[in-house]
């Protein structure tokens, strides 16, 4: 399975990539996608506050944001974005690692990708527990 990993301003140089394939390697794997590519881009806060306005209309940053290709493209399942800046926040709050914090949003962004979301409280129950069993079994 081809994976791209991009870094528009080198925001990575402090995470260990191998850690970053194998989580997303190991996801594919558990959702059957292993034959499909993902695109994963490390962006600022402000790439991410303008992807966010132009794609989902709301006028803020955030952590990750997936775009699925499906029916577009028989190989590409879809693009990740993921803010390190708004990671390393996150891990204040939630009181991880920055690496444990990356491997959940790529685990997310994953999820996103093979059709789960949460904007209904029984589907975020459901995205969540799977991200939750998922990190745990290939932490």
């Amino acid at each position: 399975m081809p994976l791209n990993i991009y870094d528009s301003n080198f925001y990575t140089k402090s995470v260990n990539k191998s850690i970053l394939y194998k989580t997303i390697f190991s996801t594919m794997k558990y959702l059957k996608l292993q034959n499909k590519q993902i695109d994963i881009t490390f962006i600022s806060d402000y790439m991410m506050k303008k992807l966010n306005l132009k794609y989902l209309n709301k006028d803020k940053s955030t952590d990750v944001l997936s775009f699925s290709n499906e029916g577009q493209d028989p190989v590409l399942l879809g693009e990740i974005f993921i803010s390190l800046n708004f990671a390393k926040r996150n891990c204040k709050e939630n009181g991880n690692s920055l690496i444990k914090e990356v491997k959940i949003l790529l685990i997310h962004g994953v999820l996103h990708l093979a059709g789960y979301n949460h904007e209904k409280k029984t589907d975020e129950n459901i995205m969540f527990h799977l991200q939750e069993e998922i990190y745990e079994k290939f932490k």
